[in-house]
């Protein structure tokens, strides 16, 4: 009898706990349909606002729609905007003026822009409004890139047989990439003229690979690759040379008398280490040469200059009509602002 009555407080402690806790769902609920009703009051007293001065309303949405139809076409001469999209095979140099000229486009009529930079000349006579370049990822681009990293180096005279090579990760190099640093981007243009496409591609290109950072940049690279790439034919001249010294050689010798030389380092045969070289040599010639013609082709086209589909989510008539929309909705806000200012210094004053 006494056990129970011990373990009696217990109970009404937990039952009292679990009331407090029912409580507080039940007051947590009720405390967000609340404000999910003023939220709700909020936009009835909103509509009730559009009803109010519902031809303000009604007179701004058929404004932008009819601007959006027929007076937005008319002030682009009556041409509609296409869109297009080309991919283009670059370098990073390139990549840099491409990303530029982008933002030079697409900032016309802003305050630090010049409308008599060459870029924007180009684009305005070509009618391309907007510009957008974004990078192709590719994993055969990134495994380029990084053994390039070696590669350009030893075209340079550099060692690469160094402990920060030797840690010289993928994984790492990939994360650390940038848009610029990939070879294949994908350009979209915004277009209102009756510029044939391969008119703008034509003069576009012409325009991107004739610039003096890029032609600099590639007299330069051009330069060197050229210097390397006579070093390694000399040393292939070299190589055949001896080979075919050797050969005449075996074929004079009296019978009997030939004998085999040994590369006293390797111990090896001479033939062996002069074809072993040759084939290294030969591996360094085709990946200088594939270097080289990368930057003499400068900025290639992989995919032409293409009409896409529209990409906008709305037609210009919903889109311009929303804006009316959007407009009468500032002015309406703005006209009861000032009635609240008005109701405060009334009764400030009074």
């Amino acid at each position: 009898m006494s056990q129970e009555i011990n373990n009696n407080p217990n109970q009404n402690n937990e039952e009292v706990d679990l009331i407090r806790l029912l409580n507080y769902f039940k007051n947590g609920i009720k405390s967000i349909f609340r404000k999910l009703w003023k939220l709700v009051e909020f936009v009835i007293q909103f509509i009730i606002l559009l009803k109010k001065y519902w031809i303000l309303v009604v007179s701004l949405v058929v404004l932008g729609a009819v601007f959006g139809k027929f007076i937005r076409p008319m002030l682009n001469g009556g041409v509609a905007t296409k869109s297009y999209e080309m991919v283009v095979k670059t370098n990073p140099v390139s990549n840099y003026e491409l990303y530029a000229m982008s933002a030079e486009i697409n900032n016309q009529g802003k305050e630090n822009s010049n409308p008599n930079e060459e870029g924007i000349v180009l684009a305005n006579s070509l009618g391309i409004q907007n510009m957008d370049v974004e990078a192709l990822p590719k994993l055969e681009d990134v495994v380029k890139k990084y053994y390039e990293q070696t590669e350009t180096n030893t075209v340079r005279g550099y060692d690469t047989d160094t402990l920060f090579y030797q840690g010289f990760e993928m994984k790492n190099y990939k994360s650390n990439m940038e848009d610029t640093d990939y070879s294949f981007q994908k350009i979209q243009m915004k277009v209102n003229s009756n510029v044939l496409p391969k008119d703008i591609q034509k003069k576009f290109l012409e325009y991107i690979n004739t610039l003096p950072g890029i032609k600099r940049e590639q007299e330069a690279k051009l330069a060197a690759l050229t210097v390397f790439e006579n070093e390694i034919k000399n040393s292939l001249a070299y190589i055949d040379t001896l080979m075919v010294a050797r050969a005449v050689a075996s074929r004079n010798a009296p019978a009997g008398a030939e004998q085999t030389l040994v590369n006293t380092a390797s111990r090896g045969n001479v033939e062996a280490d002069l074809l072993r070289y040759s084939e290294m040599f030969s591996k360094r010639l085709y990946g200088a040469q594939r270097m080289k013609s990368d930057v003499e082709q400068g900025v290639q086209v992989i995919s032409n200059l293409r009409a896409v589909g529209n990409t906008d989510i709305l037609s210009p008539l919903l889109k311009y009509a929303l804006y009316g929309f959007l407009l009468a909705s500032v002015i309406i806000l703005g006209i009861q602002f000032n009635k609240y200012l008005d109701r405060y210094s009334e009764q400030k004053l009074n």
